[in-house]
């Protein structure tokens, strides 16, 4: 009998197959559930030690060994980096510089650069990594350094990262000097289903949901770059249909020590499996015979950055001579297993370390992250900011609906805009997905708006609806996450001040205390709140409160993208009027309100994040 799901609309199923494919599920549903809960609470999916043993022996006499450069050569026939050179002797001195990385296109090339020019070892830790064009590139990159004899090690967080099974085998076999582990893998898999994590969910929720967002490369223990970036197109400015707007800052000197102290805790945690002892990869290793990698060959688009690369005078100019010399830095990571410690262990709470550092403030807190949900405990902190401090300035640059990434998180930013803007007294800017400034902020514009014409297109890494107003250009979001406080104190990592930074996931990053860098900094993210950039979110007007009445006949039509209404809105600056802060008098005389959802064209979207910020409340410490 030929079996047909009873959803569909196929004819000739009877009862008895009816129950029979339900009696099916059921059984199918309890095996899971008892497989998850035996995997979870008792370790039982690893692989044992007779099998472990079994794969390694495997691996060992498959990996390459031969090494592209000779043996002899102490610099393992490595480029010559000016940036190294400047990081070894800060190193020696017990100096630091730091250089921002505001585009994406500047944070490959670096990348790029520094990994031609390792000599000993290299440690990539982050949360995604998409065998994408510009991450086949740096995977490329990163083998070619292992084959020239420089030890690599890559540490990556399962839930987002590539599942090709075949190429993780490829991978694992490439060379000796090449390692790769990925962060808590659920049931000691590689590549889950979607029942997997629906038994995952169900047997250990905190554990499943426990990931590493950190992100960290660091190069012979001399530069790390931390930030937000996870490794895909759309983080380097080469998607063509979403990019993020994000910031790096590259280390130079003797903080990269602390760097790789916690990056050798999550190398050796116990959450921390190496590839070849998963269990669907090690099924394959033992039952196949590996195929060797394909010769790479860059993509024509990638080309201009391999030549900047190695552009000596280029580098100098873009990562030497911007430096910041600063004497006060501090470099902060959670441990891993965040929040799985016994009550005796050893921890640290970077949440409590940045809220330390913003209780500090006396004149001003400026934010930017690309999602605005702040936990009880941040609620609390801002609250007592301002009782303490009524005339405290707190700016917050996140994402507008139209420019997010998370249509889910979106709906819980909505849900308490007004709290945010009237009881907390925030100054909220949403980013548009078009800003004027696009071309300065990706100085690929004019090639992804060829590359989009011409249906080049990247693998999907984002959710979210992007039902925008149909450009040439990509879609932009903010993706960035600092802090300046009263311009003298930086932070900038991977933490988004939101519950799952603060609950679930491990975080990283920096803080300075430089007045000339978070000056510049804090200069970066006001520029992004400019009336060009990003929509002002405020209460909508009362009824006796003087408003714009010489608005352009197409100002007064109703915003047909925009329907939700609340006690906010949207604003945008009337052209040639002055910009002036939500709490002046002259506000409303400036700014007219499109909504809570400008440029969002499908109402659908537009009902999806109001339900889901009424109705999925319970959901916010895991979004």
């Amino acid at each position: 009998m030929n079996l047909k799901h009873p959803g569909s609309n196929q004819t000739g199923l009877t009862q008895a197959a009816y129950l029979s494919y339900l009696f099916y599920l059921s059984k199918r549903v309890r095996h899971l559930l008892g497989l998850a809960l035996l995997c979870g609470l008792t370790g039982a999916c690893s692989l044992s030690p007779a099998r472990v043993e079994q794969v390694d022996a495997r691996v060992a006499s498959t990996r390459q060994q031969v090494l592209s450069c000779d043996p002899d050569q102490l610099d393992r026939c490595s480029e010559f980096s000016p940036i190294l050179e400047l990081a070894a002797a800060d190193k020696r001195s017990g100096r630091n510089h730091l250089v921002l990385l505001e585009t994406g296109v500047d944070a490959l090339i670096i990348r790029i650069h520094l990994i031609r020019a390792a000599r000993e070892s290299i440690e990539l830790q982050n949360f995604i990594l998409r065998a994408d064009d510009t991450g086949d590139l740096l995977l490329h990159e990163l083998l070619e350094a292992a084959r020239r004899g420089v030890k690599v090690r890559l540490l990556l967080d399962q839930m987002f990262t590539e599942a090709d099974l075949d190429h993780l085998v490829q991978l694992t076999m490439a060379h000796v000097n090449f390692d790769i582990s990925f962060y808590n893998p659920s049931f000691d898999k590689a590549d889950m289903a979607n029942h997997d994590w629906v038994s995952g969910f169900i047997c250990c929720f905190r554990r499943v949901n426990q990931r590493m967002h950190n992100k960290l490369l660091a190069i012979d223990g001399l530069v790390g770059v931390i930030g937000g970036r996870n490794i895909a197109d759309r983080y380097f400015d080469f998607d063509t249909s979403y990019n993020f707007k994000d910031r790096d800052i590259a280390v130079y000197g003797a903080v990269v020590t602390d760097m790789l102290a916690s990056f050798e805790q999550f190398w050796s945690s116990p959450r921390s499996v190496a590839v070849q002892h998963l269990r669907d990869i090690a099924t394959r290793l033992l039952k196949t015979d590996p195929v060797p990698l394909e010769n790479y060959e860059p993509q024509p688009r990638l080309l201009p950055v391999l030549e900047q690369a190695q552009d000596e005078q280029y580098i100098r100019k873009q990562f030497v001579e911007p430096t910041f010399e600063v004497s006060k830095l501090a470099y902060f990571s959670d441990l891993p297993r965040k929040r799985a410690f016994p009550e005796d262990a050893p921890k640290l709470d970077v949440t409590a370390e940045l809220n330390r550092v913003l209780n500090s403030a006396k004149q001003s807190i400026v934010i930017q992250s690309p999602y605005m949900v702040l936990s009880p405990n941040a609620r609390k902190l801002f609250a007592a900011l301002r009782q303490g401090n009524p005339e405290i300035e707190l700016v917050f640059s996140t994402n507008s609906l139209a420019s997010t990434d998370g249509d889910t998180v979106y709906g819980h930013t909505h849900k308490r805009k007004k709290r945010y803007v009237k009881k907390l007294g925030f100054y909220m800017y949403e980013f548009k997905p078009f800003p004027a400034d696009a071309p300065a902020f990706f100085p690929r514009w004019p090639e992804l708006i060829a590359e989009k014409k011409a249906g080049i297109k990247s693998q999907s890494v984002v959710s979210g609806d992007g039902s925008t107003i149909e450009m040439l250009a990509p879609r932009v979001g903010l993706h960035s996450k600092s802090f300046v406080v009263d311009g003298k104190i930086a932070m900038v990592g991977s933490h988004n001040f939101d519950p799952r930074s603060e609950g679930f996931n491990t975080e990283n990053g920096l803080i300075v205390w430089d007045k000339a860098f978070a000056q510049a900094l804090e200069a970066l993210i006001r520029r992004d709140i400019k009336p060009r950039n990003s929509w002002v979110v405020a209460m909508l007007p009362d009824e006796d409160e003087p408003v714009a009445e010489d608005l352009p006949i197409n100002l007064r039509i109703a915003d047909s993208t925009s329907f939700a209404k609340g006690p906010t809105s949207a604003f945008e600056l009337i052209p040639g009027k002055p910009v002036v802060s939500p709490d002046s008098p002259d506000f409303y005389l400036n700014y007219y309100p499109i909504g809570s959802f400008p440029e969002v064209v499908r109402t659908r979207r537009q009902y999806l994040v109001l339900f889901l910020g009424s109705m999925f409340g319970f959901l916010e410490p895991i979004l």
